[in-house]
């Protein structure tokens, strides 16, 4: 039977033309077949040679390369081997040829940095540039290295306000594939704000909203602190801190359209200007707390809460609410439990409606905690920090706190915590990243103090003594009228728990014959223990041993203060020891510890002395501080203070455990210039008291045309105070004054400076109230006292 072909069938005439066709391309297959390049082809490779290696050995090249002996070879592979080599940064110029079986690599390589100078700067120290530049001495040179430190340098200047300095390399070379680099750098004047306006702002005046920001306008006081000068990457930090201020006083729609530095017309300085957008302030309508969790008491919760109905809306006490409430939902084992807070606004009204809800979260719990970056600090400092623990439940807020307690350890330049999934679904693993800072601090100071005259100090001081945590300090301090040594250690977790315990070994040596006729010294030390039973109450005890000295009490010194020297003329110093024990409470709100501008702080104090050793007394004393902002650059401030000491058990107060009081109280007065003193001694002796109280009323403000990153602020304020109470000894005496609780007060204003060095001010005083007596002394300068 004939078997028809469709193709014949249908188109009997084609055969030939198809035949003819697929020749053709049997005969054009065939041409680029033999016309394709070797390295196209699968040949294996016999032998692999390297050449121009001389540092690095040819084996090692070998076990980096995709190639391999007996493998066939191809172009992916050859491109592979190049990226690989090239990415260890070891070779200037790598070649792969591959001909007859045989691939021939031929590499260049980087020579070797045999130093690195610095030419031409003398605002920055090449010290700086050390841990910043990657390029050392005996490091392999790279241009993507080079590349990389010539930017890390520009940014240094960028950040010191130099923007247009030019930093060029150049390279020498050295024998033996080696070359010194040097960085020739030619620095440009610092870059200063001429000026800094506000365009759209009319809840708050450009003086109140320059307080706010970072970048500083240049001004005269430029030689007291700086900050003015112009760095660009400081305006998305200040768009960030004018945003927060605006939500923080009620404007919740609030935006800072931009932030902008350009060159003003003299060329000189950068004129700054932000345009803001500020909308409508709000207020709060109602504030609750509901809850899709059983078992949670909605009053206790609700009590923790920041904001009030008829409050300025407030977008931080809104995020410090939640917080509150979340941590209180942790500690009472709703650990799922998440608060999420709803805003519903009435814009007809201006008014937002805050309901935080409380719902059951996602039920994921920690795999593992790494910890990373701590060269120096133990990992097990940093996890005690931390609530969250490997196997319990995940909260993001939580991790974010415990975030911030880390960083407040005061260890580490920058903290990071992430939280990424774990295999299983329902896990993570919570990673901390930690950067070490310099702890140890070795300090050398020294000013004037209208008490002591001259004076001046050298510590050395670590926080985290070998990781530990630990705290450790050593100085030495004097003046004309005072030397004073001391050592202090303390232990943040004594034994593994919450509570903070140490000591303290301390020398002084007191010269106060210009004001009581007699010096004075103290040697000893204490033990204390602390415990922070809230966030805001602390309690401590304390144990303190002292050997007390009183000597060179001259002919002309007081009756009482001879008397207190048994036996003389014949002895002219006496020694005795006191022993005693004390406790503190302690409660504390204020936002900052130097310089507060709002919060209440509260201390009641009481040692007993007589647990031992020659002295039997009992001391108490109460500290109350109040600070309330009346507005975004004025603080008013109050303090009360009293304190009593009376001896027990037959014994009198001793004349070195009396309290004394002046200008550090009562301003306007000479130290020890208040109280009781004897009229009829050649010096007027200062006898000190038994009890005394004082009461301080302060308004603390900006000062026109100084900004407030200067730290310079201006003071007015009024004193009252008054100390009493005399030994047995005293009473007696004829010429005896100032027993009697008569009030001393003064008005007067000062500077106060946010000094590098701490919190140091100035003040001129008037006494209103006085005694013929007491001694005065108007100007005062030192430390802050509160």
């Amino acid at each position: 039977m004939h078997k028809l072909n469709a193709t014949s069938w249908i188109f009997p005439t084609a055969r030939p033309l198809m035949l003819a066709a697929a020749v053709r391309l049997l005969a054009v297959l065939a041409f680029l077949s033999l016309g394709l390049p070797a390295h196209a082809t699968s040949e294996r490779i016999i032998d692999i040679r390297v050449t121009g290696a001389e540092r690095i050995p040819a084996d090692t090249i070998l076990k980096q390369i995709a190639l391999k002996r007996g493998e066939p070879y191809t172009a992916a592979q050859a491109d592979a081997s190049l990226h690989t080599l090239f990415a260890t940064q070891q070779y200037k110029d790598v070649k792969i040829d591959h001909a007859q079986s045989t691939v021939t690599i031929s590499v260049v390589e980087n020579p070797i940095v045999a130093d690195v100078t610095y030419i031409g700067n003398t605002e920055i120290k090449s010290e700086k540039f050390k841990d910043i530049v990657k390029l050392k001495k005996g490091a392999i040179y790279s241009d993507a290295k080079a590349h990389a430190d010539t930017l890390a340098l520009r940014e240094i200047y960028r950040n010191e306000g130099r923007l247009p300095t030019v930093i060029e390399q150049k390279l020498t070379p050295k024998g033996g594939n080696k070359v010194d680099v040097a960085f020739n750098i030619t620095e440009s004047k610092v870059d200063k704000v001429s000026s800094i306006t506000f365009e759209g702002n009319a809840a708050f005046s450009a003086y109140e909203l320059e307080g706010v920001v970072r970048t500083i306008r240049s001004s005269w006081l430029d030689i007291i602190k700086s900050g003015s000068t112009f760095v660009a990457a400081h305006l998305d930090d200040d768009r960030e801190l004018l945003r927060r201020h605006y939500l923080s006083h009620g404007y919740a729609d609030v935006k800072i359209v931009s932030a902008e530095g350009t060159l003003d017309a003299t060329g000189n300085g950068y004129a700054v200007k932000f345009v803001i957008e500020e909308g409508d302030p709000f207020n709060i309508a109602n504030v609750s707390v509901e809850t899709r969790v059983a078992d949670v008491d909605v009053a206790r919760l609700t009590s923790l809460l920041q904001i009030r109905s008829g409050d300025v809306y407030n977008a931080m006490l809104i995020d410090k609410s939640t917080a509150a409430v979340s941590l209180a939902l942790w500690d009472s084992g709703q650990q799922f439990a998440r608060v999420v807070p709803k805003i519903q606004r009435d814009p007809q009204k201006r008014q937002i409606s805050v309901a935080f809800r409380v719902e059951d979260g996602a039920h994921t719990t920690i795999e593992r905690v790494e910890v990373s970056g701590n060269s120096k600090t133990r990992t097990e400092v940093i996890l005690r920090e931390m609530k969250l623990r490997e196997g319990e439940a995940f909260n993001p807020l939580i991790l974010e706190r415990d975030k911030s307690r880390i960083k407040a350890l005061g260890f580490f330049k920058n903290v990071e915590t992430t939280a990424k999934p774990d295999s299983a679904a329902d896990k993570v693993i919570v990673t901390v990243t930690v950067d070490e800072d310099q702890t140890m601090v070795l300090s050398v100071g020294g000013g004037y103090s209208t008490t002591d005259g001259i004076l001046g100090d050298i510590a050395v001081e670590d926080h985290n003594l070998f990781g530990t945590g630990r705290w450790a300090k050593l100085k030495l301090s004097g003046s004309m009228n005072k030397l004073q040594a001391e050592a202090s250690f303390t232990e943040p977790h004594l034994l593994g728990t919450n509570v903070v315990g140490g000591f303290d070994i301390f020398y002084k040596d007191y010269d106060a014959s210009r004001l009581s006729s007699y010096k004075s010294q103290k040697i000893g030390g204490d033990l204390r223990a602390a415990y922070a039973l809230t966030d805001t109450v602390t309690g401590s005890v304390n144990y303190t041993f002292t050997q007390n000295k009183i000597y060179d009490v001259g002919a002309n010194a007081s009756t009482a203060i001879k008397d207190a020297i048994p036996g003389y003329p014949t002895a002219t110093s006496n020694t005795y020891y006191t022993s005693s024990v004390g406790y503190s409470l302690a409660y504390d709100t204020r936002n900052a510890k130097k310089l507060p501008t709002s919060g209440h702080s509260f201390v009641l104090a009481q040692d007993l002395a007589g647990v031992g050793g020659d002295v039997r007394y009992i001391k108490s004393s109460v500290d109350a501080r109040t600070y309330f902002p009346l507005a975004s650059d004025v603080t008013l401030v109050g303090r009360a203070t009293a304190g009593t000491i009376m001896g027990w058990g037959g014994q009198d107060v001793r004349l070195l455990d009396m309290y004394y009081m002046g200008g550090e109280t009562v301003r306007g007065f000479a130290a020890s210039g208040i109280g009781p003193r004897d009229t009829a001694s050649a010096n007027a002796d200062a006898l000190g008291g038994k009890s005394y109280i004082s009461t301080t009323a302060e308004m603390r403000f900006g000062l026109p045309l100084v900004p407030e990153g200067i730290g310079i602020r201006g003071a007015v304020f009024a004193d009252a105070g008054s100390l009493f109470g005399t030994a047995n000894s005293a009473g007696r005496l004829p010429g005896l004054a100032g027993s009697n609780p008569s009030l001393r007060a003064s008005v007067g204003a000062g500077l106060i400076w946010d000094s590098p060095i701490g919190a140091l001010r100035a003040d001129y005083a008037f006494p209103l109230a006085k005694q013929t007596f007491d001694k005065t002394q108007p100007w005062s300068f030192g430390l802050a006292a509160f």
